[in-house]
């Protein structure tokens, strides 16, 4: 990417020129209000956002520096059988939990997707995408400098598969998930000159995290 002023303010100016091609999708750009875009030790990110869809991209990258709420806290968030209070769908409580356990407030962490296009399932996820939102994320790890990305998923299509793909990081040995012979994953490698440690468990919607406090002090030993 080439060196350009990174301010906060200037995150709809870079979304406009970097996301034009897709400003008419139906997507979201982060999950976390922007009280969150600033420097902190960690950013959350999934594949995408699921479900239909219920704004663009081009009016969610207008509303992101005054957004107020947070996907995994304030939101109630349903399926086809149940609807959930505010924060207590299984994978909002997973992702409180994990973060918690860090020693972070969820409300402090910001949160996002390697692909900000909606789908309704990982099948019609078009991973190219990935490459086309990296810019964006660019400019929001300028605005954090992150020491470690929490990834969701470690499957070949997950934000921990693209991005050790393209940073050519160094990989850690595999660590037990502690739920059958699934593994959690790390590699370092160096995002603008900065260290930054990669973090990738099997993905919340599945893997129950509550209780894994081997998990846990793994991640915090990273970094």
């Amino acid at each position: 990417m080439e060196k350009i002023l990174i301010k906060k303010e200037n995150l709809i100016k870079h979304g406009k020129e970097f996301l034009t091609h897709i400003l008419d999708r139906k997507g979201e750009l982060i999950y976390s209000s922007h009280k969150s875009l600033k420097e902190g030790d960690i950013y959350l990110l999934g594949l995408n956002p699921g479900g239909e869809g219920f704004i663009t991209i081009n009016d969610h990258l207008e509303g992101i520096l005054t957004k107020e709420t947070n996907s995994y806290l304030d939101e109630s968030w349903k399926n086809r059988i149940t609807t959930w209070g505010k924060g207590k769908a299984p994978l909002q409580k997973r992702v409180n939990y994990l973060l918690n356990s860090l020693g972070y407030k969820t409300e402090d962490v910001c949160s996002s997707n390697i692909i900000f296009v909606t789908s309704r399932n990982a099948d019609e996820v078009n991973y190219g995408l990935a490459g086309y939102c990296w810019r964006f994320h660019e400019i929001i790890l300028e605005i954090i400098k992150p020491k470690v990305i929490i990834c969701f998923g470690v499957s070949n299509i997950s934000a921990y598969a693209f991005l050790l793909a393209l940073l050519n990081g160094k990989e850690y040995n595999d660590f037990p998930s502690d739920h059958g012979n699934w593994v959690c994953k790390a590699f370092r490698t160096k995002i603008n000159d900065r260290s930054t440690i990669i973090v990738g468990i099997p993905h919340l919607s599945y893997y129950n995290i509550l209780g894994k406090e081997k998990v846990i002090s793994w991640i915090k030993g990273l970094y």
